[in-house]
């Protein structure tokens, strides 16, 4: 079976149908591996198989078939990985898995209900894909029912179901789900049985038979299809179909599901006119009838179905405020809850039958509801109004769904309707008997079950109000969440499907075209115009215009590389957009500009739009994450990389598409150089698609002839002249001088550090001639090598490299740390530039810091400054300039401040390229920014602080030039620059962890086909193999990849979190669990870095601090303490908040940005559909009342278990496995007593840690379990490790015996070893021994249950597991068990 597929049979049945003889199979299954009795005894299903029957006396069973089988697998799984085998060296101690009568007996009770529901659920059709092979000639919706519920008649043999003694009934029996299902289209309960038998059950069916006959009397000849309709291809209807899905994607949001692809649509709808008009005044009377008859009622009929049937001697009615039947397979049911404030009490549903000819033919048209208190007749009258609609939109094939919305929605053309409310089909046939006996059903031998007699929840109804229902039965109507078929269907609430353009389109492309041509030939004539273009006609860009699109008609790929000012980012799209509006409407150029970030983004397309004289959005757009400004008349399309990466996953040929220009191509991040991959397949596939390849630099010889040796051209740069200095200027120019005690300062400790740097770095050879030059005091013992850094110089040795500066400047040198960004230099350059004491003219001032921190810092600091001061000040305006901020705060450093102000622009190297602000004259390169860079000892990437590449210095040196001469102070040596700094920053792809692009690789259709080494080996630079490798264990040992590099649902909503994938999973596991607040805390602190600071001088005192906040021996505990009572302190403001840092030796800084990072991930978990929709990070953070806003956002029942700390180290558990560290105690020590020798604890040092691939290892003195003596468990998960004189892991967290075997990756095994149960996992390497053979048996079952439980939420994220009555047990048993064993 696919893992999409709820396992069936009891636990000590098996799954399927084995039986001890071998069995039948599953569905005779023999060749696929499905389970089955095709194996012996039978592992039926997906479950060990026993020959023993499941009785309230007996334990679960392990059979050594089963055993042997999960051996096999669990070596296969390693096999061709080069993982080092474990050898163990000495024993660990067995910590025993104990659980207590009282939770073994609630376990036992919870498995035997679930599996016995799924026994029963065996006998429901079609739940796999391999199912639906074998039957081909069943329709799909047959098991698909609706999109809603699976269908509710059940294929196995009636006989495996019935007692001994009971002889099989061949007939049919009716769910009453079902029913009440149809109801609420508006038919009548006698209506809705007949059809269901008609149609052997299937709710999907049966609804299109009812709504067929209601039609066709109505319609009559207008249903019929004309001839010309039937010459229409439905390939070619099946391509509108999938347009309209994605507009009404985009225009309704989540309202709109397709249900079943091509087959079902629902749109929910809020029509409050319905609502307030039919209140619920009827209810009290119908609650009261159910509870009349709610007595002795059989609790089997209400887990789901009862084996009885008939001769059950008690009632199968439903009583209210009870959740029925299989409540594990509930869909995202919120839009039937009436209660709930997301609920849609309307549907429209859209159905179309197989090989249907929409927009031609009209699809059947069902208006569905749950307000019990709209007459069943007023719903039929709806129905019948709309599909009338939809015949008349048929006849000039037009797509009518949106127009059926708006309908729905005027509150004047449907009241006309609810006067009348009677309805043929809303009453019982006058011969319902006689039509019942006549009714011929399908042959169908396999779809027979015993009979359940029909009961009276719905028969007794009145004609046109239902009977009361509670929220929760409605839930349960909707039974099973519609299997998501992960490997062709986008996943839920992920990834939204870009359109595609078809050829049907090209009528209406070809009238907006024209359109647009005549209103550009309009334009030129215009004044406006012509002076903009005289302005475009100066650019460099200009003058290779004839040449460009001369290459264009010739060539398909062509690479150009433009010197900044040039104005190929402005021009270039233009001149082949122009180009083609001469020409015919069907020539007319479709493009897809691509830049590296939103702002670029944003601000090129507005800047392009005025240069054509028209607002953005017309045919100059743009689109970024979450913000999109386009129209059907947009033919230049500025948009990031990440942006066209994704609409790649929906649409691979990139139809409708012209020409594709991936703009600053050579910053070589990950996207961009996957993306040139991608083009590289995709031309060869389209001729007509055009792809232009810019850059800044002159690397442009290295994308030629990746491309097959395209042509080059070179535009030149158009810079005004720029003075450029560097730090040891900047010194002298502001007079600075280091304080003692400053940040800013080196300390001994690191100068004496940089000096055994720079002792090791030299060779054998230079170390002898370094003793001889000394010891001889040769003349140059001053001078030092090129090579050697700066910061490894005393005072004579600076001052022989830097002849002619002043004395002072180099002392200040001498004692200056350069790692850091010294912001107190930057204020003192602010002021001289400011000031006016020099001969530069006035103008604005650019600051390039590395990230978010340190402008928040700078501008905290110059805010402190009056000269500085937005408020207080009338010289200066401080704009600061990053990615997070919101794209209206980013559009304000482009507005020209008053005459007299300068404009101040702290920026990350956002403004590095692409953004042009045009009166920038000033530049403050600090020399610095942020780099992913991937830690193989952390196996996780992270944001580091390095120097620029001598091509970024010159980029930022160039933004001074554009529109007069400027300045540029570097805030490096004019040495370094020459001599240390690299020429090229390293691409991206080749310093990064891999998983995540191999997860986008594996989302692409292109690619799915291929392995994921002949994927990367294609790339422009392929990174290194081991690194590919490394990353394919982790996201296997994760659970998101297979061993045959398939991805699994866990893996598809990995690739949409922008994070390291175990943060991924550590962010999902917390919302699943209900603690998302603190697993959201801990991730942030993982991908940035720990907050916990320790000065050299002041070590002990940290640690001790740090140690004070310890709790459970866990690191990341201790973390979530202290961050706790940082958001405490930030309530009493920011004084008290300051102290609270300092007393605590806590970055008030890292624990900002930790914020920071919360908000963005909850913003990408409301994406994915994990927590409550539309959460945006920068309304959390305007919301936040002090603290970061989290905990309100998401709500109460999101962090229900937030305070539960065992359950944050299962999640942690989850997220870092297989990172485990085994804790070996040394032989027990004993000292005599008066009562006897004891036992003497071990001390810390004699305590042994080791990791399954390293050997032994070390906790870091840093980490709070350093000096622990003993721990509870004898395992430990860990983050990093660190290899200096040894090998240490930093960060670690006890974790106990049932997080590993609940969570832990791989099997879990149990077998009988020398008279005692042991349950192992990953090999053998952790184990445990099981107080009993029950209670290993029962543990590896509910594992079992919660691996597909989480399968069933990640693959389907709306299904609540703890409102579900199958998820919250679950979930509960699961957070019982960690809590308290």
């Amino acid at each position: 079976m696919s893992s999409s597929v709820r396992r069936k049979g009891k636990p000590g049945k098996g799954g399927g149908r084995g039986s001890s003889r071998g069995g039948r199979g599953s569905r005779s299954h023999t060749s696929k591996s499905h389970g089955g009795g095709s194996s012996g005894g039978g592992s039926g299903g997906n479950r060990k198989a026993s020959s023993r029957i499941w009785d309230d006396g007996d334990d679960f069973c392990i059979f050594s078939e089963a055993r042997r089988s999960s051996r096999a697998n669990s070596s296969s799984v390693r096999k061709g990985e080069a993982r080092p085998k474990w050898k163990p060296e000495a024993k660990v101690p067995l910590q025993t898995l104990h659980m207590t009568s009282e939770n073994q007996e609630k376990v036992k009770a919870l498995l035997r209900d679930l599996q016995e529901q799924d026994a029963d659920a065996g006998s429901e059709r079609g739940i796999s894909g391999e199912e639906e092979d074998d039957e081909p000639e069943c329709d799909d919706e047959q098991y698909w029912s609706a999109g809603r519920e699976m269908s509710l008649v059940p294929d196995a043999d009636p006989l495996e179901y019935a007692g001994p003694g009971e002889p099989h009934n061949p007939e049919y029996t009716v769910s009453t789900y079902a029913v009440q299902k149809l109801s609420r289209y508006g038919f009548s309960t006698e209506r809705c049985q007949a059809a269901l038998r008609i149609c052997d059950g299937d709710v999907g069916a049966s609804l299109e038979h009812l709504l067929t006959q209601c039609f066709s009397e109505t319609f009559g000849e207008r249903m019929k299809i004309s001839e010309a309709v039937g010459h229409v291809s439905v390939e070619e209807c099946m391509e509108q179909r999938q347009e309209e899905a994605f507009a009404l994607k985009s225009i309704c949001g989540e309202k709109f599901i397709e249900r079943i692809q091509n087959r079902v649509w629902t749109i929910g709808l809020e029509l409050e006119y319905l609502t307030s008009k039919f209140c619920k005044s009827k209810q009290k009377e119908s609650t009261k009838n159910i509870q009349e008859i709610s007595l002795e009622i059989c609790k089997f009929y209400l887990k789901g179905n009862c084996k009885f049937g008939s001769k059950c001697k008690f009632k199968h009615e439903v009583p209210p405020n009870q959740i029925v039947g299989r409540a594990e397979r509930i869909v995202d049911d919120s839009h039937l809850n009436a209660n709930e404030d997301a609920s849609f009490l309307y549907e429209l549903e859209i159905r179309f039958s197989k090989n249907h000819k929409y927009p031609c033919q009209a699809p059947l048209v069902a208006f569905y509801s749950t307000n019990e208190n709209l007459p069943l007749a007023c719903r039929l009258h709806i129905s019948e109004f709309l599909y009338g609609k939809a015949l008349t939109f048929a006849e000039t094939s037009e797509p009518v769904v949106y127009s059926l919305i708006t309908l729905l929605e005027e509150e004047s053309e449907i009241v006309k309707l609810l006067t009348n409310t009677h309805h043929k089909y809303s009453v019982p046939p006058v011969n319902f008997l006689s039509v019942f006996s006549g009714i011929t059903r399908m042959n169908n031998p396999v779809c027979r079950k015993p009979v359940v007699p029909n009961n009276s929840f719905v028969s007794n109804q009145i004609p046109e109000v239902e009977k009361e229902s509670e929220p929760e039965e409605e839930a349960d109507e909707d039974e099973g969440p519609v299997p998501v078929i992960v490997e062709s269907e986008s996943y839920v609430n992920l990834k939204k499907k870009i359109s595609k353009r078809y050829d049907w389109q090209g009528n209406s492309i070809h009238a907006e075209n024209a359109k647009i041509c005549k209103q550009f030939r309009i334009k030129q004539a215009s004044r406006q115009f012509q002076s903009i273009l005289q302005e475009r006609q100066s650019l460099p860009a200009w003058e290779e215009r004839e040449t460009i699109l001369k290459l264009l008609s010739k060539h398909q790929v062509l690479v150009i590389s433009g010197m900044t000012g040039c104005g190929k980012t402005t021009q270039i799209p233009q001149f082949i957009l122009d180009d083609s509006l001469t020409g015919p409407p069907e020539k007319v150029a479709n493009i897809i500009c691509t830049q590296p970030r939103r702002i670029s983004a944003i601000s090129v397309a507005e800047r392009v739009a005025k240069e054509r004289v028209e607002r953005v959005g017309l045919t100059v757009g743009y689109q970024i994450r979450l913000e999109s400004v386009k129209s059907s008349a947009t033919r230049l399309l500025y948009c990031t990389t990440g942006v066209l990466l994704r609409r790649l996953e929906g649409d691979t040929a990139l139809q409708g598409v012209t020409h594709i220009i991936v703009d600053e191509v050579h910053e070589r991040t990950e996207e961009s150089d996957f993306l040139l991959l991608v083009l590289k397949d995709i031309v060869l596939q389209r001729p007509t698609l055009q792809v232009i390849l810019m850059s800044a630099t002159l690397n442009a010889e290295l994308f030629s002839d990746y491309f097959n040796s395209c042509p080059v051209i070179t535009i030149p740069g158009r810079t005004f002249p720029v003075d450029q200095f560097f730090l040891e200027d900047a010194i002298a120019v502001t007079r600075y001088v280091l304080q003692d005690g400053s940040p800013y300062m080196r300390s001994m400790k690191q100068m004496s550090k940089e000096k055994l740097k720079a002792r090791r770095n030299r060779t054998a050879f230079e170390e002898v001639e370094e003793d001889l030059r000394l010891s001889l005091h040769l003349q140059d013992q001053d001078s030092v090598k090129d090579a050697v850094p700066d910061q490894q110089l005393d005072f004579k040795q600076l001052l022989a490299r830097y002849k002619g500066v002043n004395k002072s400047v180099i002392k200040t040198m001498s004692i200056m740390d350069f790692e850091k960004v010294n912001l107190e230099l930057i204020e003192a350059l602010l002021e001289w530039i400011v000031s006016g004491k020099h001969a530069y003219p006035p103008g604005a001032i650019l600051v390039f810091l590395p990230g978010l921190a340190e402008i928040k810092m700078l501008y905290e600091q110059l805010q402190s400054n009056s000269l500085f001061n937005n408020r207080r000040s009338n010289r200066c305006v401080v704009h600061p300039l990053h990615s997070s901020l919101a794209s209206e705060e980013q559009q304000a450093v482009f507005v020209k401040p008053p005459v007299g102000v300068t404009k101040i622009i702290i920026s990350t190297n956002i403004a590095e390229t692409s953004i042009t602000i045009d009166d920038v004259v000033y530049v403050i390169d600090s020399g610095k920014m942020k780099e992913k860079r991937y830690d193989a000892s952390k196996g996780m990437e992270s944001l580091e602080d390095t120097f620029v590449s001598q091509a970024n210095a010159l980029q930022r040196k160039g933004r001074a030039g554009r529109v007069a001469s400027g300045v540029c102070f570097h805030l490096f040596t004019s040495h370094h620059f020459h001599h240390q700094l690299l020429k090229q920053q390293l691409p991206e792809i080749q310093r990064v962890p891999l998983e995540q692009l191999c997860l986008r690789i594996k989302i692409l259709e292109m690619f799915s086909p291929h392995n994921l080494q002949s994927v990367f080996s294609r790339l422009i630079e392929p990174p290194h193999t081991d690194s590919l490798r490394a990353s394919k264990i982790r996201l296997r040992d994760l659970g998101a990849l297979t061993l045959d590099e398939k991805l699994t649902p866990l893996g598809y909503h990995l690739a949409s979190l922008p994070v390291d994938v175990r943060i991924g999973k550590l962010m999902l596991f917390g919302s699943i669990f209900r603690c998302l607040d603190p697993a959201l805390t801990i991730a942030a602190s993982l991908a940035f870095k720990s907050p916990f600071v320790s000065p050299w001088d002041k070590k002990e005192e940290a640690n001790q601090k740090k140690l004070e906040f310890a709790f459970a021996n866990s690191d990341y505990l201790a973390l979530l303490q202290a961050y706790k009572g940082w958001q405490l302190s930030m309530r009493e403001g920011m004084r008290a908040s300051y102290n609270y840092c300092r007393q605590n030796f806590l970055s008030g800084r890292v624990l900002q940005e930790m914020a920071s990072l919360k908000r963005q991930f909850t913003e990408l978990l409301s994406d994915i559909g994990f927590v409550k929709e539309g959460l945006r990070a920068r309304d959390i953070e305007k919301r936040a009342q002090g603290g970061d806003g989290i905990l309100d956002a998401t709500g109460e029942e999101a962090n229900s278990n937030a305070e539960n700390p065992k359950l944050i180290s299962a999640m942690l558990c989850a997220a870092l496995y297989p990172n485990v560290v085994q804790v070996k105690s040394p032989e027990g020590k004993f000292q005599k007593t008066s009562t006897g020798a004891v036992r003497m604890p071990p001390k810390s040092d004699e305590l042994k840690f080791v990791t399954k691939n390293d050997g032994y290892v070390h906790i870091h003195p840093s980490s709070v379990n350093y000096q622990v003596r003993h721990f509870d468990s004898p395992y430990l998960v860990y983050h990093e490790k660190i290899k200096t004189s040894r090998v240490f892991i930093r960060d670690c967290s006890v974790v106990s015996v049932y997080p590993l075997v609940l969570f832990g990756g791989g099997q879990v095994n149990v077998q009988l070893q020398r008279g005692e149960f042991v349950v192992s996992l990953d090999d053998g390497w952790i184990r445990f021994a099981a107080a009993s053979h029950q209670v290993a048996e029962l543990v590896k079952e509910l594992r079992c249950e919660l691996d597909q439980l989480l399968q069933d939420k990640i693959k389907n994220p709306s299904i609540d597991l703890c409102t579900c009555p199958r998820g919250s047990r679950i979930i509960s048993m699961i957070v019982k068990l960690v809590t308290t064993q």
